[in-house]
């Protein structure tokens, strides 16, 4: 209790000190004076009595001080006084407070901006309740597993576990859900977001719209700000249709009508009533993608009852479709759960391996089956599904790492501010020196002065952060539909500023400090102390510290150099077809309720009216457009190949009239698809030039059969052309084999098509044109996907346009900071050589000779940091190898032409000062210390 008394008086003692001084002059006066009486009454006189007391009572202004020290916390005391010190030192030269604070500012900023986004994918908890308690269900296999015939959702391929997936099948939820006893809830969602089509007040939208089960909302713990959640009697057959909304759709897009509860949404032609909108801060279990609305699992087949589950005479399609996704051999839902309170991850692991064992055991038919089943493997589900994670936590950690160079190139320059800065201040350190200051306690006041300047370049950086992060998630957001990352000033974007600012204010500030405070007291009080050994110390160090800049700007620009040609070689890789003046766009009437015949003549209609428009001059479609929007595959025979080979994989697109001529692709052989190959006519194919020399070399493929099926039941299409070859799916890859089909020939006609639109102008003139013409044949079906070719390809070129803006911004800063290092070294140079320049030009050295001397030790500096750089570079671009295209890691052009623009730099900033070398007046430089 006395220690606590004690500090509890220590704290008292930092306020009322004037109070608390008086009161101790008062008590030091009282014993001085009785002190004087007692020796008075000795029979001393008046000056004897005060002189004895004043010896007896020892020195006042000791005491004063040791009573000081006992009452308060001297530590915090000198902190705050060199606190208030040193800002007085940054106000008094606010030109070099200026440029130390925002050069640290962008180099922080940077770095804050980017650890923000890492934070948003790779660390947020889901915004649900006690997200700690939630796990995923996964599987893995060696092999493909037999057992599984359809997935949907994300798999991956490891190279240490196999195959890795999220999907699960129907059956093996519900058996999850009814047998667990170590989960307080199961619940499921489909692994894929369909953009389906929403009419609401006679207005068509698109939405993401995510099938979940009765038990999502209540096992996440969220609660909606309007209405209520799904909840499992929503999610049972004959139950009535409900929908929950986004908070972002409910508001931005449905205009956020309060009383949207209980009002009718018709989704796919199918009314739901409205029961609730979920929270603003509610995305969904996929952290990035953005949900727009969910719906009851036992609605889906109902809701995509017209894609084509029925085959020939099977009217019942969404029977079909029930069927079809409670099939054990469809993987499509993602099963979370959440942990009863006190059971363990191992424990619910345990169980649950039972369940899923005897599920898979339930489904396995044949031994093939049985010796490569999947087993389950249980993850953390705080955080969410983590294939945004995978996909952007390798190109943030190199943006971090070229924000980290930023950095310390920013911080090696603020160190070279301060050295000149100590020369500068170099006679009152030594006259603080010389009257008793300690050299420890001088380095903990010059200290303080570079961590204020870190805290303020950190405190700016923070507010630079905000701007630099969201221009990042805008540029990752352009490639990607409905990317949505929460940013914020959370208390570890927090710490990690606070963190970097301190470590930066360290690193920057120790090495001028202990400089500052080692030197020659007698040398530097004389007024020729400029050219002492501590003058050539401290410019072995600045030097040092340049030459430290231009290495580290070298291995960032040749980073930003690689990822820029690799940029510029994807821009111009031949595609097969032409990229100007080219609209893409889809439609789903299949969601719509369209079928056969019907589906045939609503893409008839809409082709024919689009070609109507007087601008247009060619269209398309096909079921997958150019340039990311997928591909399907297909194993197919042909016989009679002269490979030797009959089995092939090739891609497989499904097209219709006008198709080859919208995109421009070249026929090299007999004819294209057209309006003949219908549905009566025979069944026909074009290929690409791949397929047809890989398949038949130097032979004529026209004739040949591409055989689909078993011999016993084929289903044959005849090769009647071939065309040019074209990349769809992937820019890095050679086009692969690739047949065409007529969507006229098909089992089903394709419920949603991409159409291709040719224009004579600019394709974005004829938008609003080409939007009457879609809702004139049916204003019940929304535009999707609307995007010329050209930002077609941006999107698809994302990341690579990203690290080339991101780098090339960096390099650039780093460019500029390492120009004015060098500008401000080399006139540091100069001014403390003025005497020594002076002597050499009255001893006859000419200003030219001058010049190239300055120069020359500009050059040393810079070719010892390329040099430098040039091997960091040699070893670091072997980490960004995987992320370029036809470019070598260790590219020539780039290393020599950084190493040549760095030099180009250097000299360019030595220029000036070289310049006022060579004018130095003799006489005057004479009389200069």
């Amino acid at each position: 209790m006395s220690k606590l008394r004690e500090i509890v008086s220590r704290i008292g003692g930092l306020f009322a000190k004037a109070r608390r001084d008086d009161e101790l002059d008062d008590e030091v006066q009282a014993h001085l004076e009785m002190l004087v009486e007692e020796n008075l009454r000795k029979g001393m006189t008046i000056d004897e009595a005060r002189r004895a007391a004043r010896r007896s009572f020892g020195g006042v202004t000791q005491t004063k001080e040791a009573y000081r020290d006992q009452r308060g916390l001297p530590m915090l005391e000198t902190l705050a006084q060199d606190i208030r010190y040193g800002l007085r030192m940054l106000r008094k030269n606010p030109g070099f407070t200026a440029v130390a604070v925002f050069t640290l500012a962008l180099g922080i900023g940077a770095n804050t901006a980017i650890f923000s986004v890492l934070d948003a994918v790779m660390l947020q908890t889901l915004p649900v309740r006690n997200p700690k308690q939630l796990v995923i269900v996964n599987w893995t296999a060696k092999d493909w597993p037999g057992v599984l015939e359809d997935l949907e959702g994300t798999n991956r391929k490891d190279p240490n576990l196999g195959w890795i997936g999220e999907p699960v099948a129907y059956p093996i939820f519900e058996a999850l859900r009814t047998r667990s006893t170590t989960m307080s809830e199961v619940l499921a969602f489909s692994s894929n977001v369909n953009g389906f089509n929403v009419q609401f007040d006679g207005k068509p939208y698109s939405a993401a719209t995510e099938s979940v089960s009765g038990e999502y909302f209540t096992g996440l713990g969220v609660q909606t700000i309007l209405g209520r959640p799904l909840l499992p009697n929503d999610d049972v057959a004959n139950a009535a249709p409900v929908a929950v909304l986004s908070h972002k759709f409910w508001k931005s897009t449905l205009g956020g009508d309060e009383s949207i509860v209980g009002k009718t949404i018709v989704i796919n032609n199918l009314p739901l009533t409205v029961v609730g909108v979920a929270p603003p801060e509610f995305f969904g279990t996929q952290p990035g993608e953005t949900n727009d609305v969910w719906v009851t699992l036992h609605m889906y087949p109902q809701l995509v009852r017209a894609l084509n589950f029925t085959g020939p005479g099977e009217p019942d399609a969404e029977g079909a479709a029930s069927a079809y996704w409670k099939a054990p051999s469809t993987w499509w839902l993602v099963v979370m759960g959440r942990l009863k309170q006190g059971v363990s991850e191992s424990e619910a692991r345990a169980e649950l391996e039972v369940v899923f064992d005897q599920s898979i055991d339930a489904m396995i038919t044949s031994e093939k089956q049985r010796e490569n089943r999947p087993s389950l493997m249980l993850l953390p589900g705080n955080k969410g599904l983590d294939s945004i994670r995978r996909q952007f936590s390798e190109p943030l950690f190199v943006l971090m790492g070229a924000v980290t160079l930023v950095l310390l190139i920013a911080c090696a320059n603020v160190a070279g501010l301060l050295l000149s800065r100590a020369t500068a201040r170099q006679k009152e350190i030594a006259v603080r020196l010389s009257l008793g200051a300690k050299r420890s306690r001088l380095i903990q006041q010059l200290l303080t002065e570079s961590l204020l300047l870190a805290v303020i370049g950190g405190a700016l950086g923070l507010l630079l952060s905000r701007w630099m992060s969201e221009l990042l998630v805008a540029l990752v957001a352009s490639g990607r539909n409905g990317i949505e990352l929460t940013l914020g000033v959370n208390g570890r974007v927090l710490f990690f500023t606070a963190g970097v600012a301190l470590l930066t204010g360290l690193l920057f500030g120790l090495a001028p400090a202990f400089s500052a405070t080692r030197m020659s007291l007698t040398a530097a009080l004389k007024e020729g102390g400029a050219g002492s050994r501590l003058g050539a110390r401290r410019s072995r160090l600045a030097r040092a510290l340049v030459s430290a800049q231009v290495a580290l700007s070298l291995v960032l620009l040749v980073g930003a150099g690689l990822f820029l040609r690799t940029l510029q070689k994807l821009e111009t890789v031949p595609l097969g077809f032409e990229r100007d003046h080219l609209l893409l766009f889809t439609v789903s009437p299949g969601l719509n309720g369209y079928k056969g015949a019907a589906l045939v003549e609503y893409y008839r209609q809409l082709q024919q009216r689009i070609g109507s428009i007087p601008a247009v001059t060619g269209v398309g479609l096909s079921q997958h457009g150019p340039v990311g929007s997928g591909a399907s595959s297909s194993s197919i025979i042909i016989p009679g190949v002269t490979s030797g080979k009959e089995h092939f994989d090739l891609h497989r697109h499904i097209v219709g009239p006008g198709y080859f001529d919208a995109l421009g692709i070249p026929t090299l052989v007999g004819r294209v698809l057209d309006e003949r190959d219908n549905a009566g006519a025979a069944k026909v194919a074009v290929v690409n030039q791949t397929l047809a020399r890989n398949a038949f070399g130097d032979d004529n493929p026209l004739g040949k059969v591409l055989r689909f099926g078993s011999d016993a039941k084929p289903r044959d299409f005849q090769i009647v052309g071939v065309v040019g070859d074209a990349k769809y799916n992937d820019l890095r890859k050679s086009p692969p084999p690739t047949a065409y089909f007529s969507y006229l020939q098909s089992i089903d006609v394709a419920s949603f098509m991409t159409f291709q639109v040719r224009t004579r102008t600019d394709p974005e003139a004829i938008v609003a044109a080409l939007r009457s013409e879609v809702a004139e044949v049916d204003a019940n079906i929304p535009i999707t996907g609307l995007d010329t070719l050209a930002q077609r390809i941006d999107k698809a070129l994302l990341f690579e346009r990203m690290f080339s803006r991101l780098t090339g911004s960096f390099g650039l800063l780093a460019l500029v900071l390492v120009c004015v290092g060098l500008y401000g070294t080399m006139s540091y140079f100069v001014a403390r050589r003025t005497n020594e320049i002076g002597i050499r030009m009255a001893l006859g050295a000419q200003p030219d000779r001058v010049f190239r001397m300055v120069l020359g030790e500009g050059l040393i500096l810079t070719g010892a940091g390329v040099v430098v750089g040039l091997g960091g570079a040699f070893f670091g671009t072997k980490l960004i190898s995987s992320a370029l295209y036809e470019v070598p890691a260790l590219d020539p052009l780039t290393f020599a032409g950084v190493a040549v623009l760095l030099i180009a730099i250097g000299l360019f900033a030595c220029f000036v000062p070289a310049r006022r070398a060579m004018k130095v007046d003799p006489m005057v430089a004479l009389r200069y210390e």
